[in-house]
């Protein structure tokens, strides 16, 4: 490996503001890291504790069956078999409650009087032989002061919450359940508080279903064969305590980065790797890098569990390192199907001692010293070394950087794990990028790697992470959003719309993470770009919206189904438009592409071409854009 100078630094708080921001004509493409300053308004939680010795129910699964803890090595085997996706490691399995246990009527428990005059009761739930568990639950809309709790077993173990009883059911609404954080061990215990005021009969909670982890805790550094014959991390992985000749850059590097845990909706349990990003202003907010295939809903990032600083304590250490645990989940912030990357604010601040990568959003040359962090079989931090092989461009147009390691190499977990340069002058290493797949292994040391682009994702993210950039071309991101309630998806540029979507003021809408780019300003818009009309369809009728970028086709609606669709807007925002022959949009810009629901009374719209081939395979989609590919706009990408 290459050797690299001993630095000595006397704080690791520095906050590297003196080094320049690396600028690209009038966009900022690099961005230095930055250490995690705690705000001065951030409390800490105080030591909550049970205040319920004894439960008021308990709930015991059967003992999980071979057949049911068989699963996760057929899930593990059908990645393994794809390349393109083998690196998220399923680690948990989802189990079912009998309809008897599910659903828990507040009269039918016993209430414990509490200190400040309420009432409280537990609930255990318990799935024999479990490393760790995780329960998902849904609560009916309640008096917003009743609160829940959430602990395992043993007067040592931490308690979660109080989360409140309210946002607990709106997440049951909008993403099917809530799931708790990961309780280490096979008992959860869930523990609700109501105020005194508050009519016990008047709350009822769901016990959706558990997700049972074979691995959790300690056991999450290596997998145990036993359960799941998938075999531990391999022998050529580096502990980032074993690398020679280590910096405090290298050190710096390992605290921006997190082993992810995970639930889907389905219940299975998933492990990846992110990375902590700064932005452009140092602004402290946690935005969080990693793959679309881990974490491609706003359901699975609301289950996020994070574990920092999960690094060997001394090369080849067995021992458990004194990590962080992070268990708030994320807002799903930005992602792309096409290129595989996913962006995320955490919803907890980042702990303490926890760096903010810095970035550079640039292409990279064939033949670059490249280096990876992650956490393969969930294991502890490992660094591999390797050399870029070029790009590979995938069928829907897509490119990512190809890796050949010769240090380590990546494994199930290791997906969403960023691709780190070291920095021209050696004093800190820039994420370029994040796992997506490959065939490499330590029994392929020939195989090769391909990492998402962060210079594609770029363009998409600038309102996240180069808020302070001018935008000369007064583009603007269009954002999706879904209503599982309606099942209508909805699209809109207007940051109050946005903002009102994502606060719930129209409740059951839900960022699907997709978005596209467009022109706000038709004096800043190429020539030949046209204005994109909206038009709302009445609720008697429909209640969904329609858009278009060809004038003429605004006018035959409004002419045709005015008594129906009513224009809200002749102008949202400014589009190119594809050849209306071909479908083919100018060189530069990426296709939108169009779709309706018959059933659903409702169009989507996206710039995803994995998605329009979904929705062009997909029974009741009907597409309705230019060309073959029903490409409806052309949309900037830069």
């Amino acid at each position: 490996m290459q050797a690299l100078c001993k630095l000595v630094r006397a704080t690791a708080s520095v906050l590297f503001l003196s080094l320049s921001l690396a600028a690209w004509g009038s966009g900022i493409t690099a961005v230095p890291p930055a250490a995690y300053v705690p705000s001065p308004i951030e409390k800490a939680n105080g030591p909550a504790r049970p205040i319920v010795s004894q439960p008021a129910r308990t709930i015991v699964l059967p003992a999980a069956s071979a057949a049911e803890l068989a699963k996760l090595k057929a899930v593990n085997t059908v990645n393994a078999k794809n390349a393109d996706t083998k690196r998220s490691l399923a680690i948990g399995v989802a189990r079912d409650l009998p309809q008897r246990d599910r659903e828990i009527r507040g009269s039918a428990l016993t209430w414990t009087p509490v200190a400040d005059g309420g009432v409280a009761a537990r609930i255990d739930v318990t799935s024999p032989g479990a490393k760790g568990i995780r329960v998902a639950l849904s609560l009916q809309a309640t008096d917003p002061d009743v609160t829940v709790r959430v602990s395992g077993p043993g007067s040592d173990a931490p308690v979660f919450g109080p989360y409140p009883a309210n946002r607990i059911a709106e997440l049951a609404r909008t993403e099917g359940a809530y799931w708790t954080p990961v309780i280490e061990g096979d008992t959860a215990s869930i523990e609700i508080h109501a105020p005194a005021d508050v009519p016990v009969d008047s709350i009822a909670l769901t016990i959706v279903r558990v997700s049972h982890l074979a691995l959790a805790g300690e056991a999450l550094r290596k997998i145990d064969a036993k359960i799941l014959d998938i075999g531990t991390a391999g022998s050529c992985e580096v502990d980032v305590a074993c690398v020679a000749d280590p910096t405090p850059a290298l050190f710096n590097t390992a605290k921006s980065v997190a082993k992810m845990l995970y639930t889907d909706p389905d219940g299975t349990t998933y492990t990846c790797t992110g990375t902590l990003i700064n932005d452009s202003l140092a602004s402290m907010t946690a935005y969080f890098f990693t793959a679309n295939h881990c974490i491609n809903s706003q359901a699975r990032a609301s289950t996020l569990n994070t574990y920092w600083f999960f690094d060997a304590v001394a090369c080849n250490s067995k021992a458990v390192p004194p990590y962080a645990l992070l268990t708030g989940g994320a807002t799903l912030l930005g992602r792309s199907e096409d290129y595989d990357w996913s962006l995320l604010r955490l919803r907890d601040a980042p702990p303490a001692g926890a760096m903010f990568s810095a970035w550079r959003a640039e292409s990279l040359a064939t033949g670059v010293t490249a280096y990876t962090m992650h956490h393969p079989e969930g294991d502890l931090t490992k660094w591999s070394q390797g050399v870029t092989q070029g790009y590979h461009t995938y069928n829907d147009g897509s490119t990512f950087m190809q890796m050949k390691w010769n240090l380590g190499s990546t494994e199930p977990g290791s997906s969403g794990a960023g691709l780190f340069t070291l920095q021209a002058n050696g004093g800190y290493y820039e994420l370029r990028g994040g796992l997506f797949g490959g065939a490499a292994s330590c029994t392929n040391r020939a195989g090769i790697d391909v990492f998402s682009r962060l210079d594609n994702a770029a363009p998409m993210l600038r309102q996240y992470l180069t808020p302070n950039v001018p935008n000369p071309n007064g583009e603007v991101i269009v954002v999706e959003f879904y209503n599982a309630m309606l099942d209508h998806y909805f699209m809109t540029s207007n940051p109050a719309e946005i903002a009102d979507l994502d606060a719930g003021v129209h409740p059951g809408w839900v960022r699907t993470g997709l978005r596209f780019l467009a022109y706000g300003n038709p004096a800043l818009a190429p020539p030949g770009a046209t204005p994109v009309c909206r038009f709302y369809l009445l609720p008697a009728v429909g209640d969904s919206h329609f858009y278009s970028g060809d004038p003429s086709e605004c006018a035959a609606t409004a002419a045709k189904f005015g008594n129906a669709w009513t224009e809200e807007s002749p102008a949202v925002f400014w589009i190119v438009l594809p050849d209306k022959t071909t479908g083919a949009c100018p060189t530069g810009l990426r296709a939108v592409y169009r779709f309706f629901h018959t059933a659903a009374t409702n169009h989507r719209y996206t710039a995803e071409v994995d998605i329009r081939d979904d929705l062009a395979s997909t029974p009741g989609w009907v597409a309705e854009g230019y060309g073959p590919d029903a490409a409806i706009m052309c949309s900037p990408t830069d």
